[in-house]
């Protein structure tokens, strides 16, 4: 048996800490009550991140004021919509005690329960009810305390369902140090972590249960569990907005664009992820993927090779472009967040596949792969010897002076130095490239975003050896010209609006900011369609 305690806002301001140390194992705390989302218990995400913090099991409860089936299930809806992005070791239960909802009798009382139980089942949560023993034996069907979890409240010496519930509210009066008041305090007779969590239930990967994670692995499991909790919204019925209205909540919005409910929204959708979960320092935020690349090296989370392996919770780029042949470094197109490494196989969870939120797999060094943002999450270390991007270019640069040798001999002395052998050579590939184009080759990537804006595109070209004045020359004189002269294209079978762009020099955003009222979904384009691309 395990003593646990529930909490609400009426407890107000909990030191968790203390309740840990007075002998609590676990805590279920209220998550709110009715059907609006206004209806959130003011102290449930600050009773939540601390009660975790303090190394307690946690679980929730929500409040019913149902009068009908489908209101307990509109109920759960919000409730799901509260505990997103969230783990429970604990049950979440469907609360049934006001007095208007015992008066309609047994039929109408379990088809709330049930309505409730099934509904959170459905969104992999592992479903139960509180009530009093009194309720439980006069009203409730006992199909339905076999069917779902029992928190019974009974405030006596003896908990007269103690071989059929797994919870028992013994008193209503209790004292536990760390909070102000009484509080009422609870028995458990169920390991229900271990259920919990082997089963997959309530955020959990399933048979995490004995397989203790590495210290640095809570930041990884709370970004992968956001990523999974938006599994399934869509452009189709309008729920991706939500994404949306995370990624512009955050200010400053990147390079001040609010992102609209038409645009492609992959890497908005990564960016609202690290949002939800607090970790824009590591992961940082933006609505284009090269930028996000640009980000990454800044930051030095930047990792080239496509033979990495990833970790849950790192960052896959991908290039449509790629033939698979070599280490491509050309513009990214997609991006995603990476659930889970099987093997060699990758599974990722991606923003505007198909218009949705849904999975991919493909293997590790497989075609389309452009690189990996690998975000330092608190406490974890490099996960690869990635040099940050100001140190590879030093690098690179030095390679191309001689100083690290040839062939095998280079790729000896860089690893032997603890340094990436492939991240450098990429780089030294770049620049190599480089210095052999035109200035106007250059404005033209440019105007494609790839040399970033104001001063960092500045310090970008003359640090690759270029004349950053005669560049932005010539990329005023391409604007100007585009805006004289309007550049119109017919859509052929197969074509993509990526590949039109890419054959303009342009950029997706910007030919659906020429063509708003034709191309609301950037994934869907149709043969014969005119449109502007400059």
């Amino acid at each position: 048996m395990s003593k646990g305690i529930d909490v609400s806002v009426w407890q107000g301001s909990i030191d968790f800490n203390k309740v840990k140390a007075s002998g609590i194992d676990f805590v279920i705390i209220r998550a709110g009550y009715g059907s609006l989302i206004s209806q959130k218990d003011k102290c449930f995400e600050q009773n939540y991140a601390r009660a975790k913090a303090a190394g307690l099991h946690v679980g929730a409860y929500w409040y019913s004021y149902a009068e009908s089936e489908a209101q307990a299930m509109q109920e759960a809806k919000i409730c799901k919509k509260v505990l997103s992005g969230k783990q429970f070791d604990y049950p979440v239960y469907f609360d049934l005690e006001e007095r208007a909802q015992l008066s309609k009798g047994r039929a109408f009382c379990d088809s709330l329960v049930t309505a409730f139980c099934k509904e959170m089942e459905a969104g992999g949560y592992f479903a139960g009810f509180y009530t009093s023993a009194s309720v439980a034996k006069n009203i409730l069907s006992p199909s339905i305390r076999s069917r779902f979890a029992f928190w019974c409240a009974q405030w006596a010496s003896k908990n007269s369902f103690e071989g059929a519930s797994g919870l028992w509210q013994y008193s209503s009066n209790g004292t536990v140090p760390g909070i102000s008041g009484r509080v009422d305090m609870d028995i458990s007779y169920i390991n229900y972590p271990s259920i919990i969590k082997n089963g997959g239930f309530n955020g959990y990967v399933k048979g995490t249960e004995n397989k203790p994670a590495p210290a640095s692995s809570a930041p990884r499991d709370e970004v992968v569990s956001q990523a999974r909790a938006w599994l399934g919204k869509k452009e189709a019925d309008g729920s991706h907005k939500e994404i949306i209205d995370v990624y512009n909540s955050h200010k400053p919005l990147a390079r001040g664009y609010a992102v609209t409910y038409s645009d492609a929204w992959c890497a908005a959708f990564v960016s609202a992820v690290a949002i939800k979960c607090g970790v824009t320092d590591v992961l940082p935020t933006e609505c284009s993927c090269g930028q996000m690349i640009a980000l990454f090296r800044k930051l030095g989370e930047w990792v080239e090779n496509d033979a990495y392996i990833p970790s849950p919770g790192d960052v896959i780029f991908y290039d449509w472009q790629d033939s698979g042949s070599g280490d491509n470094t050309g513009w990214p197109d997609h991006v995603g967040i990476v659930e889970k490494v099987s093997g060699d196989t990758i599974t990722v969870i991606e923003g505007n596949k198909n218009s949705a939120v849904s999975r991919r797999t493909l293997q590790v060094n497989g075609k389309y792969i452009r690189g990996y943002g690998v975000p330092k999450y608190s406490g974890s270390a490099s996960p690869a010897p990635a040099v940050s991007a100001k140190s590879v270019d030093k690098l690179a640069r030095e390679v191309l002076e001689g100083k690290w040798g040839n062939g095998n001999d280079r790729k000896k002395r860089l690893t032997a130095a603890g340094y990436d052998y492939g991240a450098v050579q990429t780089r030294v590939n770049e620049l190599s490239r480089q210095q052999s184009k035109s200035v106007e080759e250059l404005a033209k990537e440019v105007l494609t975003g790839k040399w970033g804006n104001g001063d960092d595109r500045k310090n970008c070209l003359t640090a690759a050896g270029y004349d950053y004045y005669a560049v932005q020359a010539k990329v005023n004189a391409l604007l100007k010209k585009q805006e004289a002269t309007p550049v119109y294209y017919i859509v052929k079978s197969g074509d993509t609006l990526s590949g039109i762009a890419t054959r303009y020099g342009t950029t997706v955003s910007a030919i659906q900011r020429l063509n708003p009222t034709l191309i609301k979904n950037v994934n869907l384009i149709l043969t014969g369609w005119k449109i502007r691309v400059k």
